[in-house]
């Protein structure tokens, strides 16, 4: 390896990603491989009815383990069913870190309790509301493969895909993609 490579900045180095529902199964792992990627991430703790645990917390702890490592990422917080609070996400993350690059969305599978899958939409629409015009939007409908689903959102924002990325992705916009579980 040249040394010139061996100083490379990461791949995503200078993008600010918000990682909504950030602290749970798949949006845990989408965040870690962000960060690794060298990207600084806006981790969102999505409140909401039925949900067992501290949103807030949970954001905290994950940014800590993330930080120990040396990797950036900030905690925040909502409430999914609270629209003008995630409306207003992109632009405290902007003040706090940076003009927003990105925004995932993990979206509960549709047998989620509480009509979580119709909530998580509505997030992704209001987050979609306040992305500068060139951020790049991915809506994650969950299922169990979370590490496929990590590596296709990196691929993404990377502006490459792998062969088995390919298949996950369904373009819906130039700027917005779903990719399905």
């Amino acid at each position: 390896m040249s040394h010139a490579a061996s100083y490379a900045p990461p791949p995503l180095d200078g993008c600010v990603v918000l990682v909504v529902d950030a602290t749970t199964g798949t949006g845990r792992v989408v965040t870690a491989r962000l960060c690794a990627a060298g990207a600084a991430v806006a981790v969102v703790g999505a409140g909401h009815r039925g949900r067992g645990d501290d949103a807030a917390t949970n954001a905290a702890f994950l940014c800590k383990e993330l930080a120990d490592i040396g990797l950036v990422a900030l905690p925040y917080q909502v409430d999914a069913e609270d629209t003008e609070a995630v409306l207003a996400l992109p632009a405290q993350i902007a003040a706090d870190i940076g003009a927003l690059t990105s925004a995932v969305v993990i979206v509960p599978a549709e047998d989620a309790p509480y009509g979580l899958a119709d909530t998580f939409r509505a997030v992704s629409a209001a987050v979609v509301a306040g992305l500068p015009a060139h951020a790049v939007h991915i809506e994650i409908d969950q299922e169990a493969r979370a590490e496929e689903l990590a590596r296709s959102v990196v691929h993404r924002l990377l502006g490459t895909t792998g062969s088995d990325a390919d298949a996950d992705f369904e373009s819906e916009s130039e700027s917005s993609t779903s990719i399905r579980g």
